[in-house]
């Protein structure tokens, strides 16, 4: 006999296929099923950007879109004595960006929400619309292409990114904007990684590297940028937050010593678990 479970008169009961029986509130299963499907946003509203989400417990991964504009933007100068880090020389630019999408995941932990190292931003030339929209890489320093056995990622290094130690998951969230945009854009992708989406993107346009030529064509057109061809990403939106999901998950069962799940336990045992600990 395969798992079952009956629901009725306000009571769930739950029998496995190894015979074992269960009978708990109704309420119990809604708790349940509100777990899984709702994050723990502590009251936090959705910030202003934020196009997709996704709650896979304890995986809080969301979509944010930053409209095309001009963005002033502190840049590498050509005659730095440092590549990157304490001693870098900058000089400001005036570059126009298309549609910035940044994917950005936290971890629950305790009873609060925490941005993780693996966050990733891409370009498009339209705003998004549906989780089966195409992505491009982005032409920027310090987004660095990480190769790995299934995709190549555009991971913004966040070694530096620091927020205050009251922030809720939506003050991380602009402190990681505020981070990859006025940080400084330099060569440690290049030295650390092996690549920026910058040095991966010189096929482009013509008027993209060197980064003067950006920003003249930027000074001529405001919405320069929206009409290049960027190297397209091979994953849709919807596509991208399941793999990285995936990953994360998958990295979480390996730092605890255990093999990554080839599927999500059915619903009976999954209340069966819940129950257990809910007892």
């Amino acid at each position: 006999m395969s798992d079952q479970i009956l629901i009725h008169n306000g009571k769930v009961s739950l029998t496995t296929e190894e015979g074992r029986k269960l009978e708990r509130s109704e309420t119990l299963l809604l708790d349940m099923l509100r777990h899984e499907y709702l994050p723990p946003l502590n009251r936090t509203a959705f910030p202003d950007g934020i196009k997709f989400h996704e709650w896979r417990d304890p995986f809080l991964l969301v979509v944010h879109q930053t409209p095309p504009h001009v963005r002033q933007m502190r840049w590498i100068a050509n005659d730095s004595p440092k590549r990157f880090g304490p001693g870098t020389k900058y000089r400001k630019v005036r570059l126009s960006i298309p549609y910035s999408i940044t994917f950005a995941i936290f971890c629950h932990q305790g009873t609060s929400l925490f941005i993780g190292g693996g966050n990733e931003l891409y370009f498009r030339n339209e705003p998004l619309r549906s989780r089966d929209d195409n992505l491009c890489f982005p032409a920027l320093l310090n987004i660095s292409r990480i190769k790995t056995p299934k995709r190549d990622r555009a991971w913004i290094c966040t070694q530096y990114l620091r927020w205050a130690p009251d922030a809720d998951w939506t003050r991380q969230l602009h402190a990681l904007l505020d981070h990859t945009w006025n940080g400084g854009f330099n060569l440690s992708s290049e030295d650390h990684e092996g690549a920026s989406w910058y040095g991966e993107s010189k096929g482009v346009h013509a008027d993209l590297h060197p980064v003067e030529k950006w920003e003249a064509a930027s000074k001529a057109n405001d919405a320069f940028a929206l009409g290049l061809s960027w190297k397209k990403s091979p994953h849709t939106v919807g596509e991208l937050m399941d793999i990285m999901l995936e990953e994360h998950h998958a990295g979480l069962a390996i730092a605890a010593g255990r093999q990554p799940a080839k599927k999500k336990p059915s619903l009976v045992q999954r209340f069966l678990n819940y129950a257990q600990q809910h007892q």
